[in-house]
């Protein structure tokens, strides 16, 4: 594989990434940019105290967004999810709360359905 192959696949995974706004966003940053960093150089420095040093920054992003996501997990679950379904979230419980129904909802949830008219497009009625 040709490092340009490398730079294009890690930026492509790079924009993945940024497509869902959750609580993990800023880790999985830290995760994309400096642990590849960190295991290039990891690979080309020779001395042994130098490669176990950069083996640790490989490492460390990796293990602070696990933390990050335990925590997350059982104290806020629902920053875990992206920012849309938060969104919507808020509005139902807002909803809810002024004593609205689940008839609103279920309208929103629908397909639309599309009907022809009888009428032709000049404006004139069919025979």
């Amino acid at each position: 594989m040709k490092l340009e192959e490398i730079i294009r696949t890690g930026l492509s995974r790079v924009d993945t990434i940024a497509v869902k706004r959750t609580v993990l966003n800023p880790a999985l940053w830290l995760v994309g940019l400096i642990t590849p960093l960190s295991l290039v150089l990891t690979a080309i420095v020779s001395n042994q105290i130098a490669q176990l040093i950069l083996f640790c920054f490989a490492a460390a992003p990796v293990l602070f967004s696990f933390a990050v996501y335990l925590v997350f997990m059982f104290r806020d679950p629902d920053r875990l999810q992206s920012e849309e379904y938060r969104v919507k979230q808020q509005a139902l419980r807002y909803l809810y709360k002024k004593g609205g129904n689940t008839e609103i909802v279920d309208i929103a949830n629908q397909v639309p359905r599309f009907e022809t008219s009888k009428s032709r497009p000049d404006g004139g009625e069919k025979q």
